[in-house]
């Protein structure tokens, strides 16, 4: 096969005034008509201009997302038009060259599937330091990146190491270089939620297909409003940056992170895949490559990257099921295209592999959950049945306090260090309720804190920890 050309690199871009007023002149002849039947071609009055440019009657259509690959849909089509498909707002700029090479649904058999995935790990991915797991995320993270404009709600993917010189930076250039064909660039991670909300909506309004989170610090456990909230949504609305304008976007773009020894908290545990990479050496940068440039060798085997992520993609038997069938993880329609098509990969191999084990093993791991967990052991240990936040308060309030009243104490209150506050059943009970009806994992258990309503009013409310 032979080297695809470098595509174009695209983003979505408003139109201001007098580009909108050129735009529509090319399509209208605008002219003033004199008594004696002369006409004379003008430009448009602002006034029109502006009022074409602010319609929501629908009559426009309108553009949400650019896509330079074809999209593999529900039902196993390809969906690749030329220009705007005006059904989902996608315009579509694909590299004829491109088309010519992609494979048929029928040739996608499970050994052509087998061979694809066997390509992908032990040739693209061969000098990436992490296990066949890891490298089978990293080709979903790949697939998803292909199918974002169709998706409802999106994971976000975590790079991560032990140390510099592992390969994160490389690992992602590699794989933005497959589906992009170009060099990736990095976003700075700011420690301000205010700053990362402007910045997500600009890179939203640009259409962009992906945001890489870099310089984020050693060690950083990650959690962000707004970067969950995209996570989960169709769509992304957030006030206009210098207008008193709210504006809707789509929320297609999926977030990347990169950093040593970082990883998600929080709500963002819940909704991200990690990508760990084993550093052996104190040198890694100076080993062995079967691949002495990785990129270059991606930029040069383009074409058979792109030919395997598809046949992967179209060779997927769960796209021959009725489009209700149950999915196995929260992302739904993600499972369905991505994740489904990368477990049947990997099973031909065979590589077991399950995404809802993934996602349920880096829920465990997220500190604030593996403290919750802790916390709710101890008050089930203490309480067997019910109990109420009087209980708690007194129970925490301990002039000498043993370790595990320390520990709740910590949790439900981690920035008073002043062991002398003591704390009001009111305040417990606020406490408390920041972690109702929260499954979290303690060993073979999960334990759920639960409150009875019915107890709001004259009787302090009740609480236990259920054990689903």
């Amino acid at each position: 096969m032979t080297k695809l050309p470098t595509p174009e690199h695209y983003i979505l871009e408003r139109m201001d005034v007098m580009e909108t007023a050129e735009l529509i002149e090319q399509h209208i002849d605008f002219y003033k008509e004199y008594e004696n039947g002369f006409r004379r071609s003008v430009h448009l009055p602002t006034e029109f201009v502006k009022h074409y440019m602010q319609r929501h009657d629908g009559a426009l259509p309108t553009a949400v997302a650019i896509a330079t690959l074809p999209i593999v849909l529900a039902d196993g089509g390809l969906l690749a038009p030329e220009g705007l498909d005006r059904l989902r707002g996608i315009v579509f700029l694909i590299q004829k060259e491109l088309r010519a090479v992609l494979p048929r649904r029928e040739d996608c058999t499970a050994e052509a599937v087998k061979k694809a995935m066997e390509f992908l790990l032990d040739e693209w991915l061969c000098d990436v330091l992490c296990d066949d797991v890891g490298k089978c995320v990293i080709i979903a993270t790949a697939l998803t990146l292909i199918e974002r404009s169709l998706l409802p709600d999106r994971p976000a993917f975590f790079v991560t190491a032990g140390r510099r010189g592992g390969g994160k930076t490389t690992t992602l250039t590699m794989l933005l270089m497959a589906i992009t064909g170009f060099m990736p660039a990095a976003a700075a991670w700011s420690p301000s939620d205010e700053e990362r909300r402007k910045a997500l909506m600009s890179y939203f309004l640009a259409g962009v297909s992906y945001i890489l989170w870099d310089n984020i610090p050693r060690g950083s456990k990650i959690s962000c409003p707004h970067i969950e909230e995209s996570c989960t949504s169709t769509y992304y609305s957030d006030r206009k940056l210098g207008f008193s304008e709210t504006v809707c976007t789509s929320a297609a773009c999926i977030h990347l992170f990169t950093g040593n020894n970082i990883g998600p908290k929080g709500d963002l545990a819940s909704r991200s895949l990690e990508i760990r990479l084993a550093v052996k050496r104190a040198d890694p940068e100076n080993r062995v490559f079967k691949h002495p440039d990785p990129i270059g060798w991606t930029e040069n085997h383009r074409v058979e990257i792109l030919a395997a992520l598809y046949t992967i993609l179209l060779g997927n038997p769960e796209l021959n099921q009725p489009r209700d069938a149950p999915a196995k993880t929260r992302f739904k329609m993600w499972w369905r295209l991505v994740g489904s098509a990368v477990e049947h990969a990997a099973g031909l191999l065979p590589q077991p592999l399950d995404f809802r084990e993934l996602f349920l093993a880096q829920e465990e791991e997220d500190e604030e959950s593996a403290s919750l967990a802790d916390i709710l052991a101890i008050l089930r240990a203490e309480w067997p049945k019910k109990f109420d936040a009087h209980d708690v308060a007194g129970f925490i309030n301990t002039e000498y306090p043993k370790e595990e009243q320390l520990q709740v104490r910590e949790f439900l209150y981690p920035k008073v260090t002043d062991r002398k506050v003591v704390f009001s059943g009111k305040s417990v009970g606020k406490a408390l309720g920041n972690y109702l009806d929260g499954p979290v994992k303690k060993g073979e258990q999960t334990l759920i804190l639960r409150r009875d309503e019915q107890g709001q009013g004259k009787h302090a409310a009740k609480y236990w920890v259920e054990v689903a």
